[in-house]
């Protein structure tokens, strides 16, 4: 029964037994065929439109395709599919059809406006071309006035490093005189009058003489320190295995230590950096490990290295006296020391010297300790090669 009533559905869709349009044109022409021209042009306008959404979606990647732009789609295609149908209704009545089709077209037309009508407001938000050109022109004058700011406070910054660094390497080579007429003297005094100082008076001497060699390895510090900030960097890739090893004897043999150190270095890789600088950052490494080891324990140094993106980080492990981490963030500045002078002596600038180098190769310099007594780990990073 039902493909019976469906059959018949079918049928008298397609029926045709009414007067085609041709016949109310009474054939002539030029009304038929103006007509035909008419529908045939605007159906394939309305055909074409969807196509060129399509295309417009596809290369502007910021629009999304939403509810709304389907519905107008649809909208388009179903306009032009009537304007066809009409064509056909020139010479083939098949009214049935065309009224399912423009029924199908009032629909969609209806929700498309109730939709258009509830976009309505995010639509009147879409800024006008004459405001965003004013606002891309006013964007352009603000990034005019911020460059031209940055090359200043760049400019100041730059002159404001270059006093500093000329001051302190005038002051420190201003103060190396007189610590060298310090120590000469004391040498002197020492050598011609000792007999008439008692011991006291030898004390004191000693420690003038300790004192103007403090101060002469803190003015050295400073000088190699302003010295960086003057200096090119000359990368090249770097034997960091020869390297570390060079400046384990270097730092050995100045200091004369006579007891045996463990010092393993693994397998590393080559890294990019200015040799010279490089060898300073090790140098200064080492002798921290040496300058704070454990004189209860044999000292122990271990070396190693791993890949982190663009960069290979070494580090250097000890089995010193270690750190408090809570005093970390002081390490690596100027004439800061975590420990007591009185206890271990040091200028307070060699780390600063290797943070300043690593960062001059784009690289992170960084340190980690267990607690005081637990040794401690220094990291610094250079390029890969």
């Amino acid at each position: 029964m039902i493909i019976i009533v469906f059959i018949d559905f079918i049928a008298n869709i397609f029926s045709n037994n009414y007067m085609p349009h041709g016949a109310c044109y009474l054939w002539e022409p030029g009304i038929l065929w103006s007509n035909v021209f008419g529908d045939g042009l605007t159906s394939l306008s309305y055909f074409m439109i969807p196509g060129l959404l399509i295309y417009f979606v596809k290369n502007r990647k910021d629009v999304e395709v939403n509810s709304l732009l389907l519905a107008f789609s649809f909208f388009i295609i179903a306009c032009g599919l009537v304007h066809s149908l009409a064509i056909v209704n020139v010479w083939r009545p098949y009214y049935n059809i065309s009224g399912f089709l423009k029924s199908l077209t009032a629909i969609i037309s209806a929700g498309t406006v109730f939709m258009l009508y509830r976009s309505m407001p995010e639509l009147i938000k879409i800024p006008s071309p004459a405001s965003l050109e004013k606002a891309n022109k006013e964007i352009l004058e603000l990034n005019e006035n911020l460059e031209q700011k940055v090359e200043e406070r760049t400019a100041e910054l730059i002159e404001i490093n270059k006093e500093q660094e000329s001051f302190s390497y005038s002051i420190s080579h201003d103060l190396q005189i007189p610590i060298r007429a310090i120590l000469g003297f004391s040498s002197m005094i020492k050598e011609d009058h000792a007999s008439q100082l008692d011991d006291e008076g030898l004390r004191k001497l000693d420690t003038i003489s300790e004192s103007a060699n403090k101060m002469n390895e803190l003015v050295q510090g400073i000088l190699e320190f302003s010295r960086l900030g003057r200096a090119g960097v000359s990368m090249k890739p770097l034997d960091m295995n020869q390297l570390f090893r060079d400046s384990f004897n270097e730092v050995v043999d100045s200091k004369s230590i006579e007891e045996e150190i463990d010092f393993e270095v693994a397998d590393l890789p080559e890294a990019l950096g200015d040799e010279l600088m490089i060898k300073s950052v090790i140098n200064n490494i080492i002798d921290n490990s040496v300058k704070y080891r454990n004189i209860d324990s044999k000292l122990k140094i271990k070396v190693h290295a791993k890949e982190e993106g663009s960069h290979i980080v070494y580090s250097v492990s000890d089995n010193g006296i270690g750190f408090n981490m809570n005093y970390k963030p002081k390490m690596f500045e100027v004439f800061h020391q975590l420990h007591n002078e009185k206890t271990i002596k040091g200028s307070g600038v060699g780390l600063a010297i290797v943070h300043r180098i690593i960062s001059k190769h784009s690289g992170i310099a960084d340190a980690y300790s267990d607690g005081e007594g637990k040794g401690a780990t220094i990291h610094f990073s250079l390029p890969k090669v």
